[in-house]
């Protein structure tokens, strides 16, 4: 990969923060940073041969936002070169140690001085070109409800889970700290399956198997099937978590805003699931369905 890496400044306003924040992650972003001196300025690092189709899909998915916030202006961006050294630095100074939820601490991995709260589960993250640092409201929903659902499980250690997209491998760490002990994560990106079994190793997990095999190819069953990706993703494999999730078991989808509800259960709810709880974080949701029969 080339060492030149560029710098995209957006300016947005508060109610596209965190949709342009997950996109640019989504187009292949190495870091996405909140302006210190100017909260309406998003920067995104991208190396060289990734930074012109990225900024012509940020063009594209603008257009897409406008339909749906009028009062959005026009994309304003600019665009600088910056050493590689410089955007990682960089990036350091805003992701930062601190809980996820009441039981889970992320601590980046050079970060070796902030100490574990006493009685916090440690995730020690480095997050490399990988979706899920554990930063994004989704990523919290959803380790809020696998807290929730698996560490009074009296069977967690029998579950078989599935985490799809898993990106830098935050969740399929939480469930296994949680007691879930056949995990496998998946993601169709080759640098995020490298990130995530880094991290495994940075957390000194074995057990997580990760992988960039096709969901199709996977043989069911799963007990529990976490999938933190976007609406369309969720339509095109809504029968790919029904075959794979026998009847009683459990599918938790995020990556989902609010307003998606309805749209999503038009697709998951006929394919076999019931929805049991949802949560909300922001603008963003999850959705815990169970497997039923049709």
């Amino acid at each position: 990969m080339s060492a030149n890496w560029y710098e995209v400044t957006i300016t947005i306003t508060t109610e596209v923060k965190e949709l342009i924040t997950n996109h640019l992650f989504e187009v292949g972003a190495g870091g996405v940073n909140e302006n210190v001196a100017n909260p309406n300025l998003l920067q995104a690092y991208f190396p060289e041969e990734q930074k012109d189709q990225a900024i012509k899909d940020m063009h594209t998915y603008w257009v897409t936002l406008q339909e749906n916030f009028p009062n959005l202006p026009s994309i304003q961006m600019t665009l600088i070169q910056v050493a590689e050294e410089n955007w990682a630095e960089t990036y350091k100074q805003y992701y930062l140690a601190q809980r996820l939820t009441d039981l889970f601490f992320l601590r980046p991995k050079w970060d070796t001085t902030t100490p574990i709260p006493s009685g916090m589960i440690p995730i020690f993250m480095e997050p490399g070109q990988a979706f899920g640092t554990g930063l994004h409201p989704s990523t919290k929903l959803c380790l809020k409800a696998l807290q929730s659902e698996i560490l009074h499980s009296t069977r967690k250690d029998k579950l078989r889970c599935l985490d799809v997209g898993t990106g830098t491998g935050i969740l399929a760490l939480a469930a296994y700290h949680l007691g879930v002990k056949q995990i496998i994560g998946i993601d169709n990106d080759s640098v995020a399956v490298e990130v995530a079994k880094e991290n495994m190793e940075l957390n000194e997990v074995s057990e997580i198997e990760m992988s960039d095999m096709d969901i199709r190819t996977l043989k069911p069953s799963f007990d529990f099937v976490i999938s933190n990706i976007l609406l369309e993703t969720h339509r095109e494999l809504a029968i790919e978590y029904a075959r794979l999730i026998p009847l009683g078991g459990s599918l938790l989808l995020s990556g989902l805003l609010g307003y998606q509800k309805r749209e999503l259960c038009e697709f998951i709810i006929p394919a076999g699931f019931i929805l049991l709880e949802s949560r909300n974080f922001q603008e963003w949701a999850s959705f815990l369905f169970l497997r039923r029969d049709k």
